[in-house]
């Protein structure tokens, strides 16, 4: 595979053109070689791209200069693992997002007792922003990085826990109503370590508690 490389110099002022330009190529996957100096594999997708970013540097007052080249393959063998590197590290952070931050926050919104159908809603948004990340990543990903398999088991286990509180959601309101109480004031450190098997739900005084749902299928624990 050819590749192609894309040097860059903009103004010192303003530091936004360089940000941004910097988080355009980031965005795109390019392999970063010295600084303002990056390489793109040779395809219609990454080249289009990469026409953006040398408009929008041409756009900030700032110079670029691209040069096709054409590997050995012990250079391509260099380029490939250094490219899956990066991938990989990608996948790694999303694995970490899921389970650090994901199933961490239905623990808790299960533990103080806040199982509503408006959280329900705040929780699909964050497993959808982890899908688009992962998808993203995965456009990227030309080489077969190892983490790929990892990432979506993660985002499995992620989407039957959604799903189980999802359920518990629906059964609470469906019994009791919508929930209009404010949830328990627990600060995110407050929460105990929970055994194995699903998070308990704080009993409120004269509120109806949802019970869990033990029929949910391919849920596992965080």
């Amino acid at each position: 595979m050819d590749w192609e490389l894309f040097l860059y110099r903009l103004p010192t002022e303003p530091s936004r053109a360089r940000v941004a330009v910097w988080r355009e190529l980031r965005k795109l996957g390019a392999l970063p070689l010295a600084q303002s100096v990056g390489a793109i594999p040779v395809s219609d997708r990454f080249v289009s791209a990469l026409d953006d970013i040398e408009a929008r540097v041409e756009r900030e007052h700032g110079t670029s200069y691209r040069f096709p080249l054409h590997p050995s393959p012990e250079q391509q063998a260099r380029l490939e693992g250094e490219w899956n590197a990066l991938r990989s590290h990608e996948y790694a952070e999303i694995v970490e997002e899921c389970k650090t931050k994901f199933l961490k926050e239905i623990e808790f919104e299960l533990f103080r007792g806040n199982v509503t159908a408006s959280e329900a809603e705040e929780i699909e948004a964050d497993l959808d922003k982890i899908k688009r990340w992962a998808a993203q990543i995965s456009e990227r990903d030309l080489f077969d990085a190892p983490g790929a398999d990892a990432v979506q088991e993660a985002i499995d286990t992620s989407q039957a826990a959604f799903d189980d509180f999802l359920e518990r959601a629906y059964q609470a309101e469906q019994r009791s109503g919508p929930q209009l109480d404010a949830p328990e004031d627990i600060a995110w450190g407050e929460m105990p370590e929970q055994p194995d098997g699903p998070a308990r739900i704080i009993e409120h005084p004269g509120r109806k508690q949802p019970k869990p749902n033990h029929k949910a299928k391919g849920r596992k624990s965080a």
